[in-house]
């Protein structure tokens, strides 16, 4: 039977564990107050660290942001969070993060690479919130080529491509190329080292991920999901979404897309406490 909604005073013990789970410390627990999945600390606190923005200078300076994200907009947010736990006395069930992923995370990280298997997976996610998982091989199958094009989008490919091609312009430079044909080898070099390393960047982390991923969801294990650390699947869809071709404007469109994303969670979250 759950709780009516917390007082006021309870609040800032749960924004105490979120700061602690954005530091990666999500295996402290607060007391008085409800206990909380680790999976679901997890995810709240990499979301409320991604709201605050708090890599960039807008971020540290209590500013708000463009789309209503910035501090103000986390501090409402993780109130709506907040009396959603209670009002379930922390016993959130896994089924909320299939049915975060079904509504808001597949649907903004679908594009037209891959828009089948995105299709595959969010189909997945809404049967489990349904309580119908499905078998570890079909969700293997289908997570893999979503997670490869997630992590291929979430590479910081800008910063890598102007590192690579820094380090082969002085190479060059050394070795003796002219100006022109310094900068053609760098400009060559970069676009194969980079393109390359974020192949097996994005292979390596699929192929890990989807059947860590796959067991736990078979099996409706909150345990195991927690030990595929889910709070690095937030950074990599706030960066993939973030887009990573540009430098420019790149902390406030993440910050942007861990709002959609975080808002989205406490929807699902809502929706389980039946509010």
């Amino acid at each position: 039977m759950s709780r009516p909604a917390p007082s006021a005073e309870a609040l800032p013990r749960f924004l105490t564990r979120l700061d602690a789970a954005a530091a990666g410390r999500w295996e402290e627990r607060p007391a008085p107050g409800p206990d909380l999945p680790d999976w679901f600390v997890q995810l709240a606190g990499a979301l409320w660290d991604g709201q605050n923005g708090r890599s960039d200078q807008a971020g540290q300076n209590g500013q708000g942001s463009q789309g209503g994200q910035g501090p103000a907009a986390a501090a409402e947010w993780a109130r709506r969070v907040h009396d959603a736990c209670a009002r379930l006395d922390g016993r959130i069930p896994l089924t909320v993060v299939h049915d975060w992923h079904a509504r808001t995370a597949i649907p903004l990280l679908a594009g037209p690479d891959e828009a089948v298997a995105y299709e595959t997976v969010r189909a997945l996610h809404a049967r489990a919130a349904a309580g119908e998982p499905a078998a570890e091989d079909a969700w293997a199958a289908a997570l893999e080529p979503v997670l490869r094009d997630v992590h291929r989008r979430a590479y910081p490919y800008a910063d890598a491509f102007a590192t690579a091609a820094s380090n082969a312009l002085a190479w060059a430079r050394t070795n003796d190329y002219g100006e022109t044909e310094a900068r053609e080898f760098a400009e060559g070099y970069a676009r194969l080292n980079t393109g390359a390393n974020v192949t097996s960047y994005a292979d390596a982390n699929a192929l890990v991920q989807a059947r860590a991923l796959a067991a736990a969801y078979a099996a409706a294990d909150p345990a195991a999901y927690a030990a595929c650390y889910p709070f690095a699947a937030v950074n990599a869809y706030a960066l993939a979404l973030a887009g990573q071709d540009t430098a420019d404007g790149r902390e406030e469109r993440r910050r942007t897309a861990c709002g959609r994303l975080a808002a989205g969670l406490a929807e699902s979250l809502e929706r389980a406490a039946g509010s």
